[in-house]
C-alpha cells in the first residue's frame, strides 16, 4: 500500500469511530439538559402561566425548567415582577429583601424574577447562592427590561387583573419598602 492510501484509510477509520461514538451519546432523542443539576440545586418554584397582558406575544423560558411562559396574560393573582441580572450591583444588593418578602408573602403575592440579558447558568448559580426560591423566567434579549425602563433593577407590581399598577425603577432598600409598595399599589397588607 502506498503511504497516501494508508493515510486515507486511517482518516476514514477515525471518522467512522467518531461517528460511532457520537451515535452512542446521541441516540436521536433530545440532548441532555446540561443545566439539570443546577436547576435541581437552585430549587426554584414553578413558573407562572403569565405575567401581564402588557407583554402580549412575549414568550420566556422558565429558569427552573418546565414549559415556556406566555408572558402576555393575566396572572393568577397579585404579582411582584422583578427584572434583574447577576451583572447588576443594585440587583444583587436587593435580592435578600425580595427573598424575605417572598417568604412573608407566601400565597398572598407571587414573586417572579425576570433574569435579563444574562445566562441561565449565572442565574441558577446566583439563585442557589442567595436562596432565591421564587419563580424566575429568562429574558435573554432584554425585551421586558426595555419595555419598562433602560436599566435593572425594575420592579413591576401587577394587580390581580393583570394591570401594571406601579413600576419601581432602581434598588429596593428594605423589605418594609416592598411591603409599603405592595400595600399602596396592590392593596395587600402583610
Amino acid at each position: 500500500m502506498r503511504r497516501l492510501d494508508v493515510l486515507a484509510l486511517g482518516a476514514v477509520a477515525v471518522l467512522v469511530a467518531g461517528a460511532f461514538a457520537y451515535g452512542q451519546r446521541h441516540d436521536g432523542g433530545p440532548p441532555p439538559d446540561e443545566l439539570a443539576p443546577l436547576r435541581a440545586a437552585a430549587a426554584l418554584a414553578p413558573c407562572p402561566s403569565a405575567l401581564t397582558p402588557d407583554l402580549e406575544g412575549v414568550v420566556l423560558p422558565c429558569l427552573g425548567g418546565g414549559a415556556d411562559v406566555e408572558a402576555g396574560g393575566v396572572p393568577s393573582g397579585p404579582t411582584l415582577v422583578n427584572v434583574w441580572g447577576t451583572w447588576c450591583g443594585p440587583c444583587v444588593r436587593e435580592v435578600p429583601e425580595l427573598v424575605e418578602f417572598a417568604e412573608r408573602a407566601q400565597d398572598r403575592v407571587a414573586v417572579v424574577g425576570v433574569l435579563t440579558t444574562d445566562t441561565e447558568r449565572n442565574g441558577l448559580l446566583f439563585a442557589e447562592q442567595y436562596g432565591m426560591r421564587y419563580a424566575n423566567v429568562v429574558d435573554a434579549d432584554g425585551v421586558v427590561r426595555s419595555r419598562y425602563g433602560a436599566g435593572a433593577p425594575i420592579t413591576l407590581l401587577v394587580d390581580a387583573a393583570g394591570r401594571v399598577a406601579h413600576v419601581e425603577r432602581g434598588e429596593i432598600d428594605s423589605v418594609e419598602q416592598v411591603e409599603a409598595l405592595v400595600a399602596e399599589h396592590l392593596g395587600v397588607r402583610l
